[in-house]
């Protein structure tokens, strides 16, 4: 009974400390760098003009602006019935470092996906009238 007690108390030690070395927080050069311009197109459906094709679609600009660990913030430019909307958003990065969370200030979300160091991909959402779902394909444009 005694060395059932003492096996039970060594494996509840070894699963303790095994969780414990695992640490869910990203370091800080681990933590992607999104800060720069981004630029492309996207497909997507609105309640208002129904399916966007590539071909039918308006370049998008996501500019970041400022970046401090996995919070940051910039404009995003788009067109919407032929006039230049420019919109402020902040975002966070998860602790993946792969996923991301957008909040636009005039309306709807994006959750994003860091595919390369110089790729990304925008899935907007907006809920209500005028509402729809975009995915968007934006490169990190060479300064």
């Amino acid at each position: 009974m005694k060395n059932i007690w003492l096996l039970g108390l060594l494996a509840l030690a070894l699963a303790a400390s095994a969780t414990a070395s695992v640490s869910p927080s990203a370091t800080t050069s681990e933590i992607p760098n999104l800060v720069g311009l981004w630029s492309g197109i996207g497909t997507g459906y609105g309640d208002e003009q129904g399916y966007v094709s590539d071909e039918d679609s308006d370049i998008i600009t996501m500019n970041v602006t400022e970046q401090r660990g996995r919070i940051f913030n910039g404009m995003m430019t788009y067109v919407e019935e032929g006039v230049e909307i420019v919109e402020e958003f902040a975002g966070a990065i998860a602790l993946d470092n792969v996923t991301f969370y957008i909040a636009e200030f005039g309306s709807g979300y994006d959750v994003g996906t860091i595919i390369s160091e110089d790729e990304i991909e925008l899935l907007y959402l907006q809920d209500g009238e005028g509402g729809g779902v975009y995915i968007d394909s934006l490169r990190r444009v060479g300064e």
